[in-house]
This record gives structure tokens, C-alpha cells and sequence, in this order.
């Protein structure tokens, strides 16, 4: 099947899904290089691809598939696994707090640049914590690999065409790419993705632990 005739929103959803070929998603690059416009546009169909999973009806679980699974794989079924008792931390301590003088904030490769974080969880691939950065810092460009939100503490914080200050809420889809600055420095509040992806946008693993 041949794309040449194709607008860029016939061809952006099957970019989304994966299902171009080499020289028809460079296409679809070439395209938004050109025209930064259609990043919204693709930001759309990454948010729709994201939330298919979601939409498709809970389908109940065969009572024997576990043993139908074992007999497939050759293997001896597993004993029943006790239910999970709770956490005797979980219990003396039901939920976590960290008063404003016991904040640990930690210096990063991008000069004037710090984060407290506050929780990391492996399953969501996602972490919460205060950024803090000096008058004049610019951020890396990155691309989000999920949703960022931030919610401004204090100063400034320029994304785009806009200014950003205390009280403001900024949330950032799947595949926008920004790379924010501020011109008096400023604080704020943040979860965003552990995979976001920086620079040529290869894997953000491995080059330092800072996010944004």
C-alpha cells in the first residue's frame, strides 16, 4: 500500500502504532520537522493509542487457567500462596510525611539544578518530588514517555510561548516535547515518567537521576 498520497492525518495514527515502514515514518518526521504545528495533532492520537488498553471490556478469568498453563508448560501447578498480610510498616506508619526542614534535596548534572524526591514507585514507572532550580537555568529538551504534571511554587518557569508562575498548574501529555527554562529561577511540585527521553531522545536510563 502506498502512503506517498497520504495527509499526515491519515498517517500519524499508524506512526503512533508502529505500523510504518522505515521511510514512511521518517515521512511522518520530516513532516513535523517542517510543520511543528502537527506535534499537537500527534500528541492526540498518543493519548487515544494510550488509553486503548483501557477501553476494552474486564473479560473474566477461566477458573482453570492457571492449571491449563502448567499443563502446557510441562510443570508441577504451585501451592496456593498465602494471602498477603499487611505491612507491620504500613501499619505504624499509614501514611508518609516530610516536614519542609528534613527536605534532602540533591544537586544535578544540569548546573544550577536540584530535586527532592519524595516517592519513587517501579511499577508505574513514575516519581514524585520538588524541583528547584537558579535564575537563568535552561532544561534539557525532552520528550514525555507519560503524563508530567507540575504545579508552581514559586517564580518562574517558561514553556513554550508561556510564563508560568506560583499558583499554576502545567500538565504535559504523552510524547510532548519541551525544554523549559526560567529567567528568575523558581520551585515546584512534580510526577512525571522515569522514561522520558532527552536530547536525541535515546532512553533516559543511565544519564543521571534527575526527571522532569
Amino acid at each position: 500500500m502506498s502512503f506517498e498520497n497520504h495527509c499526515f492525518c491519515e498517517l500519524a495514527p499508524l506512526y503512533v502504532l508502529d505500523l510504518l515502514s522505515e521511510s514512511e515514518r521518517l515521512s511522518v518526521e520530516q513532516q513535523l520537522a517542517e510543520c511543528p504545528e502537527l506535534a499537537d495533532e500527534l500528541a492526540q492520537y498518543e493519548t487515544a493509542a494510550t488509553a486503548i488498553p483501557y477501553s476494552a471490556p474486564v473479560v473474566p478469568m477461566a477458573e482453570n487457567l492457571k492449571d491449563r498453563l502448567f499443563a502446557r508448560l510441562e510443570l508441577e501447578p504451585l501451592e496456593s500462596l498465602p494471602s498477603p498480610t499487611p505491612s507491620f510498616d504500613n501499619i505504624l506508619f499509614p501514611y508518609l510525611t516530610v516536614r519542609s526542614q528534613d527536605v534532602q534535596w540533591q544537586p544535578q548534572p544540569i548546573p544550577g539544578v536540584e530535586i527532592a524526591i519524595f516517592h519513587t514507585d517501579l511499577i508505574k514507572r513514575e516519581i514524585v518530588g520538588l524541583f528547584r532550580a537558579a535564575p537563568g537555568m535552561y532544561y534539557p529538551m525532552h520528550r514525555h514517555a507519560a503524563i508530567e504534571e507540575i504545579y508552581m511554587l514559586t517564580g518562574d518557569l517558561v514553556v513554550g510561548d508561556e510564563v508560568y508562575g506560583a499558583g499554576d498548574y502545567i500538565r504535559s501529555q504523552p510524547g510532548s516535547v519541551h525544554g523549559p527554562h526560567t529567567i528568575g529561577g523558581c520551585m515546584f511540585f512534580f510526577r512525571t515518567s522515569m522514561d522520558d527521553e532527552y536530547g536525541d531522545f535515546a532512553s533516559a536510563e543511565g544519564q543521571g537521576n534527575f526527571r522532569f
